[in-house]
């Protein structure tokens, strides 16, 4: 059975982590997957398992030199490399997985239950920005400029609503202390839908028009003339012709043959008529929307308090 090799980039490197546990948790050997970049990304030479497991020398070759090399060949495309790269330059994470052919659909459902880079999108951002491929001799982003480059995407919105589901699923996450002097933000986010219209090409239908001939035959009557000429034998006087019987004459007849004259006339006789009638129907798009819900639990007595407190029976408000 032969093994395949999956690449995904993300801008954080704790859903790169959340990815890689639910492949672990989904059965898929820990040593065939490793994340490479983010808060890692100087250490990447204790990569798991791809150095040895897969045969390729990913895990000792990880430095911003041999990144692109690293990636092409575990067989990524060069272009597809060069934006991967300059993505865990610029703070992000790879998660690469050695899975086998018949669990390549599991293991991408699982990946992209996460939302990684759409590859394609963040290489034209970077082209529109100036950037015309991957320079290992530029250094790595520090934790400042990964934070700016992250709230570029729209990702730190992303790590606040995946902090939010951590605390729901029960997983570990980090408190937030919020001192007098200071104040802690977090982001209620809500999806709108926007339906539009496109165009979908359903077929054509061609009318082609050519010339067939047909034979055709009529029946018609032609006159045809004949001039003879004949010699009679006779014995009578001459008293009984005309005076001027020995005066010279010439008698011309003419003969005549009808000929038939063919002659032909276009008429119309049908016509076909193309034409595109155009209805509208009205469809109803179904879909989900998501938004940030956020429960308050507060655990203060009512003792002391003044006007615009929240009381004890309703200390579970949801916003």
């Amino acid at each position: 059975m032969n093994d395949k090799t999956i690449v995904a980039l993300y801008d954080e490197r704790s859903d790169a982590q959340r990815a890689a546990d639910d492949l672990h948790a989904a059965g898929f050997d820990r040593d065939e997957v490793a994340i490479e970049g983010g808060s890692m990304a100087s250490s990447a030479a204790g990569a798991v398992g791809l150095g040895s497991g897969s045969g390729s020398s990913w895990a000792g070759d990880y430095s911003s030199g041999g990144r692109v090399s690293s990636l092409t060949r575990l067989g990524v495309p060069q272009s597809d490399a060069e934006v991967y790269a300059e993505g865990v330059r610029r703070g992000g994470s790879l998660l690469i997985a050695k899975v086998s052919s018949a669990k390549v659909d599991d293991a991408l459902d699982i990946i992209e239950r996460h939302a990684p880079v759409d590859l394609d999108n963040r290489g034209q951002h970077y082209r529109q920005a100036g950037w015309s491929g991957y320079d290992h001799a530029l250094g790595d982003f520090d934790e400042v400029q990964a934070t700016e480059e992250r709230s570029r995407y729209g990702t730190g919105l992303g790590a606040a609503a995946a902090g939010l589901r951590d605390v729901d699923t029960g997983r570990t996450a980090t408190d937030a202390t919020v001192g007098s002097d200071r104040e802690e933000v977090i982001p209620i986010a809500e999806e709108q839908l926007h339906v539009g219209k496109r165009t979908v090409e359903r077929g054509r239908v061609r009318v082609h028009s050519y010339v067939v001939e047909t034979p055709v035959e009529e029946t018609v009557t032609l006159r045809d003339e004949t001039v003879s000429v004949e010699r009679r034998a006779v014995d009578r006087a001459v008293a009984d012709v005309p005076a001027d019987a020995f005066r010279e004459r010439d008698i011309e007849v003419t003969e005549t043959d009808e000929q038939a004259v063919v002659g032909k006339e276009a008429r119309v006789v049908e016509e076909l008529v193309v034409r595109k009638d155009v209805a509208t129907e009205t469809e109803t798009v179904r879909d989900t929307v998501r938004r940030t819900e956020v429960e308050i639990d507060d655990g203060r007595t009512d003792l002391g308090r003044t006007d615009g407190t929240i009381r004890r029976d309703t200390d579970r408000t949801d916003i």
